[in-house]
């Protein structure tokens, strides 16, 4: 069966998804498990793989050449320490990572990722490295964050290139423009839905007319599961009319998303579920109380790992 044909099974979810069982959804590395490697290194992507993580999220960004980077943030200053967009740095001159490393999620209790313990820990990668880099098994969700048309026809290149089309995910949670370029630029690539399209989503959902519905060949269901962890967001946010958004949100989110007979029907539809981003055992409980999850995205692979097994014996 061709990749494209792949894509468009209904009675099926299709590689890598269909590897997740009922109790046992797939773990998946966000940033490549910043947990328990440096975010988005090649050092992360070789921890994550070794705990036995076969997806990984990790994100794009372009250097001032336009060369296509691994790495979150415009600005490098929280990651780096240099207070400076990305874009607006050469690749030869993209600093280190911070010798300690502060945890995405912070409750308290985590400690900073030492990142000179680690082969390439300090080093920020191109996704050429990236995609070759990465085992043969392993798929790679590419989350751009910059609106661009010669970074996005770039990056669909170099995935061309190192023959990935079949084991990539693209786009971006955030930006609609940002998914319908990647899917004029890789149409045989599956895609995350942005957060506008999954909203119409539950929509339909809610309104009974899902049915009516005819998900795109590739689509990726990505969503936030709020189940506490965004109290480590709150913090960040200083007190005013942004946070109170901020938790009106959440609020409207933690009713909105925990849709079991949605799940199920996508996946009977051949779309998995993913949802992000879940560190803690509380979390992980909570989302596998909710049938239809195909993938749980954590900062902790091998965390998330172990615990699966546990559950399992």
């Amino acid at each position: 069966m061709s990749d494209k044909k792949a894509l468009l099974l209904s009675d099926g979810l299709p590689p890598p998804w269909d590897m997740a069982k009922p109790g046992r959804p797939l773990v998946m590395s966000h940033r490549a498990g910043g947990n328990e490697a440096p975010e988005n290194t090649l050092a992360a992507l070789r921890s994550a793989e070794n705990a036995g993580s076969r997806v990984m999220q990790m994100d794009i960004l372009p250097t001032l050449e336009g060369i296509p980077v691994v790495f979150h943030d415009l600005n490098m200053k929280r990651a780096t320490g240099l207070d400076a967009d990305i874009r607006q740095v050469a690749l030869e001159k993209l600093p280190s990572y911070k010798e300690y490393l502060a945890p995405l999620l912070d409750f308290g209790d985590m400690q900073p990722i030492h990142t000179t313990e680690f082969k390439d820990g300090r080093r920020i990668p191109t996704l050429n490295e990236l995609l070759n880099e990465a085992r043969p098994d392993t798929y790679i969700q590419c989350e751009i964050w910059d609106e661009n048309q010669d970074l996005i026809d770039k990056v669909a290149h170099q995935i061309k290139k190192a023959g990935r089309v079949d084991r990539v995910i693209l786009g971006s949670p955030s930006n609609a423009k940002i998914w319908k370029l990647c899917g004029e630029a890789l149409p045989e690539a599956p895609r995350i839905l942005p957060n506008s399209e999954v909203y119409k989503v539950y929509a339909r959902y809610l309104t009974g007319i899902i049915g009516w519905w005819k998900p795109p060949p590739g689509t990726v269901f990505n969503i936030a599961l709020f189940t506490g962890w965004e109290q480590a967001l709150i913090k960040h946010i200083p007190p005013g009319w942004q946070r109170l958004k901020f938790q009106a949100m959440i609020k409207f989110s933690k009713w909105l998303m925990p849709r079991p007979g949605l799940f199920k029907w996508l996946n009977e539809h051949g779309v998995p579920v993913l949802v992000y981003i879940l560190n803690r055992e509380e979390d992980w409980e909570t989302a596998l109380k909710l049938e239809g999850i195909t993938a749980i995205m954590t900062d902790s692979p091998l965390a998330l790992t172990k615990y699966l097994d546990a559950r399992t014996v």
